[in-house]
């Protein structure tokens, strides 16, 4: 059965045009052959040790005749790709070939604007689960507004192992819920899936056909970790509370069963989560190794309205980190217990704020609950937080979103933005309250603007 194809077709070249083509078809069907030959072929001295990446992403030149046949050439040539986004693919790499002279070839085919290493992306959680942590429940939690200093009041969830988060209160989330405890909105969780029949996640966890099965299935807890820090089900008497109680989680798995990400999975997970309708992007995840794919991805990710939020790093030195270090990426790094940073916390430009990072107490796999640590649940905090502020004003921009949350951090370390605590310690209550100022402001001028039109 001939495949149907759609899209204008071109009037009828005048002959000599016709063997031009013909003649460049052959061209470029010699170098797409010495591509696959290059691709297959194991050198002698192919080094044992395993690289950072085992595959090739690339871009056809937009630019050529050719550009929107080139997938159609790679595939009669026999060259296994996997279409991203658009005109963005990958090639995999044979694991005994010269990665570097492999690259160096399609590059020099002339084929494609862009051909780079496909990056691994680690998760960025320090150390192991802790199943066995003795938690502080409390069977007295009740749900109530309790009078403290200066007129400001706080919420008391019920929830069970609430005494054990003492994150809220380090980020005065508790406070903050006397204002807003959040709406329906959606935080695309790039991770390793989420664990949608955990009792603190039932009704929390989008699963529609923008969801696939493969993405509500975490068998490395990770990703459901993250979900219950920003969205936890909150004031059922049972578990954790989260930081935004009525946000949604929608889950796309970007790792393989090792817990290994890509780029392009990444990439895709991006287009993937906006096309779903979500508005913030909560990455966990991290690499040393700049890819202008994902800078592209990114950029255009934020200019579709989603807000990026991404870990800093747990490598214990300074270094630049991605996606972090992207334009108008929040990257997050980790407190301790004591305020202080987290002597696995990445430092660096990138930093923009901190969240506690130390025994964070969450929602994992088989309907449990674990203290964990690490950037990959600082930055969570920031998304939920993200999330309660665009519940005060839904009209914000991602960019005024972002404003408000570095404007209300409180300032540690050096006055001002350094490279260790960024903007300083997530203050959600303070953001909140700006966010509140804000939508104020806003009815006020609309009040006035309807009131000079009569």
């Amino acid at each position: 059965m001939r495949r149907k194809v759609t899209g204008p077709y071109r009037a009828a070249e005048p002959p000599n045009q016709i063997m031009n083509i013909r003649h460049n078809y052959k061209f470029v069907f010699s170098i797409l052959s010495a591509v696959l030959i290059l691709l297959s072929i194991s050198p002698v001295n192919a080094s044992t040790e395993e690289s950072d990446y085992d595959s090739v992403i690339v871009v056809p030149k937009k630019t050529s005749v050719y550009s929107k046949r080139t997938d159609r050439l790679m595939r009669r040539q026999g060259i296994k790709y996997r279409k991203i986004v658009n005109d963005t693919f990958v090639i995999p790499l044979e694991k005994s070939s010269d990665k570097e002279k492999s690259i160096a070839e399609l590059k020099k085919s002339g084929l494609f604007d862009l051909v780079e290493p496909d990056y691994k992306i680690s998760l960025d959680e320090y150390g192991e689960r802790n199943y066995n942590t003795i938690i502080k429940h409390s069977d007295e939690l009740t749900t109530g507004i309790e009078d403290i200093s200066q007129g400001i009041k706080e919420i008391t969830p019920n929830d069970k192992g609430f005494a054990s988060q003492y994150y809220l209160k380090d980020i005065n989330a508790n406070k903050a819920w006397s204002i807003t405890v959040g709406n329906s909105l959606s935080v695309g969780v790039l991770d390793t899936g989420v664990d949608s029949n955990h009792p603190d996640l039932i009704g929390k966890v989008i699963t529609d056909n923008s969801v696939s099965t493969d993405d509500t299935v975490d068998s490395i807890g990770h990703g459901t970790e993250v979900s219950g820090i920003i969205a936890a089900n909150t004031n059922n008497n049972q578990g954790i509370a989260g930081i935004a109680w009525n946000t949604m989680i929608l889950p796309v798995k970007v790792t393989d069963e090792n817990g290994q990400a890509r780029v392009s999975t990444v990439v895709a997970a991006l287009d993937k989560a906006y096309s779903s309708g979500a508005k913030i992007i909560q990455i966990s995840l991290s690499t040393s190794q700049f890819s202008q794919t994902l800078k592209d991805a990114i950029a255009l990710a934020q200019s579709r309205g989603l807000l990026i939020v991404s870990t800093g790093g747990n490598t214990a030195i300074r270094e630049v980190r991605y996606p972090a270090a992207f334009d108008g990426v929040i990257g997050v790094g980790a407190t301790d217990q004591s305020g202080k940073i987290e002597s696995y916390s990445t430092t660096g430009d990138h930093i923009s704020l901190v969240a506690p990072g130390s025994s964070i107490y969450t929602t994992s796999i088989d309907s449990g609950y674990a203290a964990v640590s690490g950037t990959s649940f600082s930055a969570p905090q920031v998304s939920g937080t993200a999330a309660l502020i665009w519940s005060v004003v839904p009209t914000l921009t991602n960019d005024e979103v972002r404003d408000i949350l570095i404007q209300s951090a409180t300032d540690l370390g050096n006055p001002g933005k350094d490279t260790t605590y960024g903007y300083g310690l997530l203050n959600t209550e303070k953001a909140i309250e700006l966010a509140k100022a804000k939508s104020i402001k806003l009815i006020t001028e609309q009040k006035a603007n309807s009131e000079l039109r009569f």
